[in-house]
């Protein structure tokens, strides 16, 4: 049982952003601060990728704990819950697939992840785009 109106539900959910969350930010400044050149949410690429290296055609996705199934599941509307995630997960995996057969290279980076141990998913960027360290951070 929801314990939200239907109207308070609706609000709450208009506000989770999709686009610039921390999570993302703490990726693209790293990337900045290294001299690297990168596209943010591209459309014109199956599943609108968060951070894009066209030239080198690496796709990184930046996975919310809870849109991408890696949070508890909420107790309310628990069975709608249990599918929506499920079919996210489907959907993540399709695209991956999709682009690697495309012949691109995807990095998953999950928001816990990225707060806890930044200078590794910089590492995994830098090996997929071919770059090396410059420096430490």
């Amino acid at each position: 049982m929801d314990t939200h109106t239907p109207e308070q539900r609706k609000r709450n959910m208009q506000r989770i952003k999709s686009k610039n969350t921390l999570p993302e930010r703490m990726i693209m400044r790293a990337l900045k601060e290294r001299g690297l050149y990168f596209t943010k949410h591209r459309k014109d690429i199956i599943g609108k990728p968060d951070i894009v290296f066209k030239r080198k055609k690496v796709a990184i996705f930046i996975d919310s704990a809870f849109w991408h199934g890696h949070a508890n599941i909420p107790k309310a509307n628990h069975d709608y819950w249990v599918k929506k995630l499920a079919r996210n997960r489907q959907h993540d995996e399709n695209v991956s697939t999709t682009l690697v057969e495309h012949g691109w290279t995807v990095l998953r980076l999950g928001e816990k992840e990225i707060k806890k141990e930044l200078e590794n998913c910089i590492k995994k960027i830098l090996t997929a785009i071919g770059k090396q360290m410059r420096y430490e951070v």
